[in-house]
């Protein structure tokens, strides 16, 4: 975005009064947004502001309602009005970011995968074996392609489902396999959190 348009961006976000305001920022300004110039408006504004998810995350959370209608009420059925969300995650809906992931769900156990959770034993191998295929310009499986989706940045379940246009059951069937398997391991739960400490506390 042009150091002009991003100066007139930030004074329609600069906000009237206290408290918690909605903003709006339309889908083609999002797309213009460098990194660093979200992460600005993050700083100013992001402690303050809402925002409505772009065009592209409602189709997917659209999808999500039609496919998992369990974990879309986890997420939105208590809000009056959906897919507001805090205008921190700007930077995560950039052309080149994930988008809104789903990793805080209360009801069900989060399926959100990062690097972290590719484990030294078993995942590490699966990985490097993965990566000398990409590197050859050979053909993943679903399930190497799923780790090194989240070895490059943190993606839960139903977005790689989405984003490789696959059967959402064959996708939960693959991650359990990848778990079961010690590929992977999942997102701590709240109450082991409260419960245990972290392995690396141990």
């Amino acid at each position: 975005m042009t150091a002009e348009h991003f100066h007139t961006l930030l004074e329609r976000l600069r906000p009237v009064g206290d408290g918690v305001h909605s903003v709006q920022i339309a889908e083609d300004e999002i797309m213009d947004l460098t990194r660093d110039q979200a992460e600005e408006v993050v700083a100013l504004y992001g402690a303050s502001a809402l925002m409505r998810l772009p065009a592209r995350e409602v189709a997917f959370f659209e999808w999500l309602r039609a496919n998992d209608p369990e974990i879309w009420e986890d997420l939105w059925g208590s809000d009056e009005e959906p897919y507001r969300v805090g205008l921190s995650f700007l930077p995560d809906l950039l052309p080149r970011g994930r988008g809104f992931l789903i990793c805080d769900l209360v009801e069900h156990q989060n399926y959100f995968f990062t690097a972290a959770s590719i484990t030294q034993e078993d995942g590490s191998p699966f990985l490097d074996a993965a990566l000398a295929i990409v590197k050859e310009e050979g053909k993943l499986t679903m399930e190497q392609a799923f780790v090194v989706e989240a070895w490059r940045a943190p993606i839960d379940q139903w977005r790689f489902a989405y984003m490789y246009n696959q059967k959402l059951p064959l996708v939960k069937q693959m991650v359990a396999w990848l778990v079961e398997e010690g590929i992977l391991t999942l997102p701590r739960t709240e109450e082991e959190e409260e419960t245990t400490p972290a392995p690396d506390a141990q």
